[in-house]
């Protein structure tokens, strides 16, 4: 694999850190999450999501708060090559755990913090879920009260993979340099860098690109109820395959401005003509005349999709009892590496005696610690 000699102690929960660090286990890196005693992340609370996100890692529990969990957290900190925490700036400095504290005892440590708006700036202690920061990010547009968000947890995605990027870039720099790196991730950056082609023009003094979507970009009903996607963003020969094949030709030479202009207007004529007939037809026909459109599929269609099928997105990890767990493959493919099946998810603590017992602990230094419940 990969990642393979990489260590990652994750005291991450939830989301961001947790996808990150799966994507991390994925290539090959021994991924360790210290948890609290009992308690473990809040998102054991809702089972299926903690699987999801946190296979082929070990668990160790360890209160923090303690000075033997914090010496145990020491100690993995010393075996390993990245630190992932996703707390509020100034917790981890609170528990001695800091970026400046680790950096004197650990130099080759790469140490990355995940968090909603950064170590640093007037919002940076301020709660806050993905919601929030789409809003600060100018990434909710036009959206009035009440409307939807959407389904996507963007904020916590993205952060995860800029997390992603961030570490391995400093463990490419460490190789030559030997030194670590600090890598500061901020939830809401990540989206405003997002958001990248629409504000750069705005701080250039500049109009910024027109937020009005084509007539033909969106999602439309067909006659037997199902929904499709249209996703003409600009292309005039897209447009026209898309007017000859619903016998609207008197159309099929307007432009990209004209047909924004007409954005309404067109938008009904091509709803009501997708009315005539199913989706399945419809989208062969599409298919046929080189036109951009696909389903909109539910969760329950995903998983039956024959494209998705086709890429083995979908496959069966070796688990407890007779059958594992069907899980969503990394969607990264090498060549030359066969895809791999990781460990489940694993329960609470279920690795702590083990990884004691690789940093030297006696099985009965192990039963005082629990005794303490220090783990």
């Amino acid at each position: 694999m990969l990642l393979k000699g990489v260590r990652v102690l994750s005291l991450a929960q939830q989301y961001p850190g947790p996808y990150c660090t799966m994507l991390l286990a994925d290539l090959g890196a021994d991924v360790i999450l210290l948890e609290q005693p009992k308690k473990g992340d809040p998102a054991r609370a809702f089972p299926p999501f903690f699987a999801a996100v946190n296979r082929g890692k070990r668990s160790l529990t360890a209160d923090l708060k303690s000075e033997s969990g914090r010496a145990i957290c020491l100690e993995v900190a010393a075996t390993a090559d990245v630190f992932l925490e996703g707390f509020r700036p100034g917790i981890m400095d609170a528990l001695r755990l800091g970026h400046e504290e680790l950096r004197r005892e650990f130099p080759r440590l790469v140490y990355c913090s995940i968090s909603g708006y950064g170590q640093s700036g007037p919002y940076r202690n301020r709660p806050g879920h993905d919601l929030s920061y789409l809003g600060v990010a100018g990434a909710l547009g036009n959206e009035s009260e009440g409307a939807l968000h959407p389904g996507l947890a963007i904020a916590d995605l993205s952060s995860a993979m800029f997390a992603t990027v961030g570490i391995l870039a400093a463990l490419i720099e460490r190789a030559s340099s030997g030194v670590g790196r600090y890598v500061d991730v901020s939830m809401t950056d990540g989206l405003v860098s997002w958001m990248g082609a629409v504000i750069e023009p705005l701080l250039n003094g500049e109009a910024s690109p027109s937020s009005q979507r084509e007539p033909a970009y969106g999602i439309f009903s067909c006659g037997d109820g199902e929904s499709i996607t249209l996703s003409i963003a600009h292309e005039d020969h897209f447009w026209s395959n898309l007017c000859h094949c619903l016998d609207l030709g008197d159309l099929a030479s307007l432009n990209a401005q004209e047909r924004r202009d007409r954005r309404e207007p067109l938008r009904d004529v091509i709803a009501r003509r997708l009315l005539d007939r199913p989706r399945h037809d419809w989208l062969t026909l599409f298919d046929e005349s080189n036109v951009p459109a696909a389903p909109k599929l539910s969760p329950d269609e995903v998983i039956q999709d024959p494209q998705l099928l086709a890429r083995g997105l979908f496959a069966r990890m070796p688990g407890r009892g007779e059958e594992g767990r069907w899980h969503v493959r990394n969607p990264l493919q090498f060549s030359g590496l066969p895809a791999t099946l990781p460990r489940p998810a694993p329960s609470l603590g279920e690795h702590t005696e083990a990884l004691l017992g690789e940093l030297g602990y006696s099985h009965e230094r192990i039963q005082s610690l629990r005794a303490e419940a220090t783990v």
